[in-house]
């Protein structure tokens, strides 16, 4: 009879939560640990915090009481500003610039009224924009998403490639999604402040269509595999069902399928070689 180890499958969820927990907490402390290193370099170099002025000596009166001057103390506070962050930080500026991006392309390719306040200030000051689609005339188109997947910096800040899909209205009031598109967002970086400095650039989106790497399994998962699998489905949908299993050597897969509300049901798929601690 064939023996498989029993996986604490009630401990994995803790277990990927703990994981990744760890995993913020450590760029936590990186990110905390070089601000406090030029906090620190702010406070030794600004003024008032070098050499300690000499105490004054006593001064004789012509009373029996005896005077002292008190030392002149001085307390000086270094604020850390945005500007300052993004010098010490570098990873906070492009952070800021990727967020800048995401959030211009939404509302730029967004058509659902007047042009946004918000759109038109996310340009540089002397930009000259050219007339875009509003008003009742134009058709409505909504941004189902917008996601960045690369980030190349510059002289004065950073091109950041995104992707997109559009939602546009048909004649007859659906929607319907359109192809995922992408362009280059040119996004300056000053003193804390993040804008865009030019028209959306065209671009091909990246497409990955050279790339192996399923997982090929035989026979059957071991039935041990397969109820865990289902505990572990019950905290997606209560009826999900178990639709193909296999085996890849002491590694095995499971595919089951999650529904919703709408009636709809997706294959989903459990891994021994995914399961922390498996």
């Amino acid at each position: 009879m064939d023996e498989y180890e029993e996986i604490p499958w009630s401990t994995l969820l803790t277990e990927h939560r703990q994981g990744r927990a760890k995993t913020i907490y450590l760029a936590a402390a990186v990110i905390v640990a070089v601000v406090i290193g030029f906090v620190g370099i702010r406070w030794f170099t600004a003024p008032g915090h070098g050499e300690q002025p000499a105490l004054a000596a006593p001064v004789e009166t012509t009373t029996t009481e005896t005077a002292a001057i008190e030392p002149e103390s001085s307390t000086t506070t270094v604020g850390l500003s945005e500007a300052d962050l993004m010098a010490v930080v570098p990873a906070v500026a492009e952070l800021a610039a990727v967020a800048r991006a995401e959030w211009f392309v939404t509302d730029y390719f967004t058509v659902d009224g007047p042009i946004p306040e918000e759109l038109i200030t996310a340009f540089v000051n002397d930009a000259a924009i050219p007339d875009l689609p509003t008003g009742d005339g134009a058709g409505i188109s909504y941004v189902e998403w917008a996601r960045a997947f690369d980030v190349r910096p510059t002289t004065s800040g950073y091109v950041i490639s995104v992707v997109f899909r559009s939602l546009t209205e048909e004649p007859d009031g659906a929607f319907v999604r359109g192809p995922v598109r992408a362009v280059d967002v040119l996004i300056a970086v000053e003193d804390g402040e993040t804008a865009v400095v030019e028209l959306p650039i065209p671009i091909l989106p990246p497409v990955y269509h050279t790339i192996d790497g399923w997982m090929v399994t035989s026979g059957q998962a071991h039935e041990e595999a397969i109820t865990a699998t289902l505990e572990y489905a019950g905290m997606f949908d209560e009826n999900a069902e178990v639709i193909e299993s296999g085996a890849a050597g002491p590694e095995w897969r499971v595919v089951f399928t999650v529904g919703d509300r709408s009636g709809n049901r997706w294959p989903v798929v459990m891994r021994s070689d995914t399961i922390p601690g498996a």
